[in-house]
C-alpha cells in the first residue's frame, strides 16, 4: 500500500514539473503574436526624396498592411504601381467656378509638391460681397491609392471619381474634391466640404457646394 501511494506521488510531481513548461510556452507564443503583429502595423515606407510628400500624408501611412515605397511620382505597393494625380499640374493655378442660389463659388488652386495643394475659396453674393472664405494648404489622402471619392455632377447627374485633399486644423477640416479627368464638356470638376466635430465652432456657413469648373 506505501509503495503504491509513493509511486503515485512521483507520478503527480513529474506530471507537474512537466505541465509548468507548457502554461509558459503558451504565454511565450502569445507574447509572440502580438509583437507580430505590432510590427505588422509599423512596416517600413521608403522614401527616395522625402520633400515632395508631407509629413500627415506619410504618418498616414503608418498604417497600412504592406511596405510602401514612394519613388518620385509614383508609389508602389505589392504588385501595384499607382501614380500621383497629376489632374492639377505644378506651377500653375486654376480657378473653379459655380453659381447656386444667387451664390457665386470660386476657388483657386496650384500644386506645390506631389502631395499638397494650395488654395483659397471664397463665397459671396450677386453683388461680389463676400460672405464666407477660407485659404491654406490641403494634402492629399494617404490611402487614395486603394479607391477614389465619388462625387455627382450636379449639372450633368453623373456620377465621377474624385480626389480629396484635407487642410485639419482646430478639430475643424476643408475638403477640396478635384475630380480626375474632365466633363463630357470638356471641363475639370472641384467641390469643397466643410465641417467641425463640435458644430459650435464651424466658421464657415458653406452647406452643399455645387460643382465647380475650371476656367
Amino acid at each position: 500500500m506505501k509503495k503504491t501511494i509513493w509511486l503515485a506521488m512521483i507520478t503527480l510531481g513529474l506530471w507537474s514539473c512537466n505541465s509548468q513548461p507548457l502554461k509558459n510556452e503558451g504565454k511565450s507564443n502569445a507574447d509572440s503574436l502580438r509583437t507580430e503583429l505590432k510590427d505588422k502595423s509599423q512596416l517600413p515606407i521608403d522614401l527616395k526624396d522625402s520633400s515632395q510628400y508631407d509629413k500627415a500624408f506619410i504618418q498616414g501611412l503608418a498604417g497600412y498592411n504592406e511596405p510602401v515605397q514612394l519613388i518620385d511620382n509614383y508609389l508602389i505597393t505589392g504588385n501595384d504601381t499607382i501614380y500621383f494625380p497629376e489632374d492639377i499640374p505644378f506651377n500653375k493655378t486654376i480657378d473653379f467656378k459655380a453659381t447656386k442660389d444667387h451664390k457665386k463659388y470660386l476657388l483657386s488652386v496650384s500644386r506645390t509638391s506631389l502631395t499638397n495643394l494650395s488654395y483659397s475659396f471664397k463665397l459671396s453674393d450677386e453683388k461680389d460681397k463676400v460672405l464666407d472664405s477660407n485659404a491654406g494648404n490641403a494634402v492629399l489622402g494617404s490611402m487614395f491609392f486603394l479607391a477614389s471619392e465619388t462625387d455627382k455632377d450636379t449639372q450633368t447627374g453623373e456620377n465621377y471619381g474624385s480626389y480629396e485633399y484635407w487642410d485639419k486644423s482646430n478639430d475643424c477640416w476643408f475638403a477640396v474634391r478635384i475630380g480626375h479627368g474632365k466633363s463630357p464638356d470638356g471641363k475639370q470638376r472641384a467641390i469643397v466640404k466643410y465641417g467641425c466635430e463640435d458644430k459650435n465652432k464651424q466658421a464657415l456657413k458653406l452647406q452643399e457646394c455645387p460643382t465647380l469648373r475650371g476656367e
